[in-house]
């Protein structure tokens, strides 16, 4: 906050210098950036490559090693000797001495780098190349010590043999299974204990860049095979390498190991299950990256130069125009509305600004006389409207007169003791209090059914002998909002029709009931009913109202039926109003749709 109140104090020339010089920084460190990162992009999939193919290597080479170890070591497990002493459940020292001798004779002629060779019966009893070190309790720290015979070749990880002999000494073990090769049953294992001399031959002669290295990792994260010899057989959480996280599916990832950044990837070999991992200092990869990070730096400097230099003789050329139209605007501030600016053709924005600066000041001036004139015509209509509103509270004496006159023939009735007379003109004088109310647009069912319950006792009066009006409402809907004022009109219609022309004799029964989320209130009567012609003409009056009302919609002349459905169309939308139903001598049943507004 407080640099952006400094910067207000700058002159546009020192701004636009600012402006230049941060566009300039901002794209050079933005072309940096992302040749930053699409180089190491490239630097890492190049690795990728690379080191897929080295570990390739180095797998096949692993595999192949094994696979030899496994065919060489056919005919020792076939051998008579050792398939006798495997089968037979009884034998002596000197049998044990024989299967000694021919375990001896094949280390003789085959890998120097086997540090243990043992034939274990499936009852779990062993021989070693070296019978003397051969007792069972030497050899219960071994891995594969008291494991099942299987038929599948396991190669267990690197661990610290524990018999003598090989002691101390880091060993990989390989379990072969043995078969009887007359009944091809499964009989024994050969346990062979090998040194990681073959392995690190083979991944010295496959080094990536100068000091990258190879190493590998077994399923439970115990190290197989380091360059570093104190790391074999120990668990990755225990060395310099748990902080490494290696990435999966034959990835790369550029990870931060012992300060620096370094390039690391994975291959996993299809025989031993084994994560080959091969881990190198990026920037003995990426050697270009750091001579493009010195060219960035030295092409940033010549523009931070040139733009120190070159805009404020630029800025000139814009900034002084731009104090010759500030003096301007402070003589038309203090009403001189007089001044112009010099017109120079062009399209250059400030020529156009002078030009549209010489078109405001005269707009301006034309706009106060205006604004006068207007002020003029506002006072004008306010006393317009005072004379309105004298008009309106004037005839609103004229209901208040009526009221009264109502009033007085109430009390008039009661005193002469005519009680009908009196029931009338209370209820008329609540009808006509009710409906000249219109403060709320929606009102209670409730209240809307006893005013209409008043108006049809004044019908009632008239009609004493043989009119009769029934209601059928729930009381659950009785609560439900409606448009105020508009079952009377409807009412009022169906008297007119159905009723006079018949002397009274006839019934209007009110009813409703829901349908989904709408509430439909039903006028019907008994009367002869609306004509086809007239039913067409009002059907179609009441659809153009739906259609229309809200673009262009005037006040009825009546409360009719056209006024209460424009009424609720304009309060609840086109799919809701008034419906009307005819049945030729039977009578008629106007329809009433509203959304159901509970409190």
């Amino acid at each position: 906050m407080r640099a952006f109140v400094m910067l207000r104090k700058f002159s546009i020339k020192m701004k636009m210098v600012l402006a230049f010089l941060s566009v300039s920084v901002l794209s050079v460190l933005l072309l940096g950036l992302l040749s930053n990162y699409y180089y190491s992009k490239a630097v890492e999939k190049e690795f990728f490559n690379i080191s897929n193919e080295a570990t390739a290597r180095l797998n096949y080479h692993l595999d192949y090693y094994y696979q030899q170890l496994q065919q060489s070591t056919q005919y020792l497990i076939q051998n008579d000797t050792i398939q006798e002493w495997l089968i037979s459940k009884s034998y002596t020292n000197l049998d044990k001495q024989n299967v000694e001798k021919e375990l001896r004779r094949y280390l003789a002629l085959n890998y120097s780098e086997i540090q243990g060779m043992f034939i274990i019966s499936k009852s779990n009893q062993i021989v070693s190349m070296a019978q003397y070190f051969g007792k069972l309790d030497r050899f219960e720290d071994e891995p594969w010590y008291g494991r099942p015979v299987s038929p599948n070749i396991i190669i267990l990880p690197t661990h610290t043999a524990k018999y003598e002999g090989a002691y101390g000494r880091p060993v990989m073990s390989v379990l072969l299974p043995i078969y009887d090769k007359e009944t091809i049953e499964l009989i024994g294992t050969l346990a062979v204990d090998i040194s990681l001399q073959e392995i690190d031959r083979a991944f010295k002669s496959s080094q990536l860049a100068k000091s990258g290295i190879f190493f590998i990792l077994a399923g439970d994260d115990s190290i197989v095979y380091h360059p570093n010899e104190e790391l074999n057989g120990l668990q990755k959480r225990q060395t310099e390498l748990a902080g490494l996280k290696i990435p999966d599916k034959g990835e790369t990832a550029i990870q931060r190991f012992h300060g620096d950044d370094y390039l690391i990837g994975s291959s996993l070999s299809p025989v031993t299950g084994w994560r080959i991992v091969s881990l190198v200092p990026f920037a003995e990869v990426a050697v270009g990256l750091s001579s493009a990070r010195i060219s960035m730096l030295l092409v940033l400097a010549i523009i931070t130069c040139l733009v120190i230099l070159v805009v404020p003789l630029l800025s000139n050329r814009f900034v002084d125009p731009i104090l010759t139209l500030r003096g301007l605007m402070r003589q038309v501030a203090k009403g001189d509305l007089s001044v112009q600016t010099e017109s120079v053709p062009g399209q250059d924005e400030l020529q156009q600004l002078f030009h549209s600066f010489n078109i405001m000041v005269k707009r301006l001036d034309e706009l106060i006389v205006t604004n006068s004139n207007l002020q003029l015509k506002e006072m004008q209509a306010l006393l317009k409207q005072k004379e309105t509103l004298i008009k309106a509270l004037q005839n609103q004496i004229n209901p208040h007169l009526l009221y009264n006159t109502l009033g007085i023939i109430t009390s008039m009735a009661y005193l002469e003791k005519v009680p009908v007379i009196e029931r009338m003109a209370r209820n008329l004088a609540d009808v006509y209090r009710y409906t000249a109310q219109f403060t709320d647009m929606e009102v209670y069912l409730e209240e809307e059914l006893g005013q209409l319950r008043k108006y049809l006792d004044i019908i009632h009066v008239r009609f004493p002998k043989h009119f009769q009006s029934r209601y059928f409402i729930n009381e659950k809907f009785i609560r439900c909002r409606v448009v105020k004022f508009i079952l009377q009109p409807i009412v009022e219609n169906a008297v007119k029709y159905a009723i006079e022309p018949r002397g009274g004799e006839g019934v209007v029964i009110v009813s409703a009931y829901d349908e989904g989320r709408d509430l439909i209130i039903e006028v019907a009567d008994n009367g002869p009913g609306i004509a086809d012609a007239e039913l067409q003409r009002i059907t179609e009056q009441l659809e153009m109202i739906s259609t229309t009302v809200e673009q262009n919609y005037t006040q009825q002349d009546s409360l009719g039926l056209a006024n209460v459905h424009a009424r609720l169309v304009l309060q609840y939308g086109n799919k809701y109003g008034i419906k009307l139903s005819s049945f030729p001598g039977r009578g008629a049943v106007v329809s009433i749709r509203i959304p159901i507004h509970l409190e």
